[in-house]
């Protein structure tokens, strides 16, 4: 009977021993194929009245008010990033015709990739330009939120 009891017992452990690898495999995997994506919006007077629309391959991620911040997480590879901000006061000083879509591809392949949202003023319209920046000028930027 301590026999049985015994053999149950170590193929129950067997069992969880063999689930846990199989999970820590999988997770290991998942990393490897996805990217983080953070993105930093800090404020700007020029644009005090607009929020960001922000697009990961046309699917919007989020509306980015002042000193805000988005994180997603995507597949490693080539993606498309796009800024447009929705209806707003238009001033002066953010161009004639107000902001225009910002559109860049970009490769994503490290595990983290950071970005700030940084308005760009023009005569014809400015844009919300998406700057790719390292961990450090993040964290420097995100301490001032």
């Amino acid at each position: 009977m301590n026999t049985f009891k015994g053999l149950k017992l170590l193929l129950l452990g067997s069992l969880i021993t063999l689930t846990s690898m199989t999970v820590a495999v999988a997770e290991d995997g998942a990393d490897s194929k996805t990217t983080t994506i953070s993105f930093i919006r800090l404020t700007d007077v020029m644009t005090i009245t607009q929020k960001v629309k922000l697009s990961v391959d046309g699917k919007e991620i989020a509306k980015l008010g002042h000193n805000k911040v988005a994180v997603y997480q995507v597949e490693k590879g080539k993606h498309k990033l796009e800024t447009k901000a929705g209806l707003h006061l238009a001033l002066p000083v953010t161009g004639f015709t107000g902001t225009k879509k910002f559109k860049s591809k970009v490769k994503l392949n490290k595990d983290q990739h950071f970005f700030k949202i940084v308005y760009k003023a023009a005569i014809m319209g400015g844009k919300h330009r998406i700057i790719e920046i390292d961990e450090a000028e993040y964290n420097e930027l995100f301490a001032k939120i």
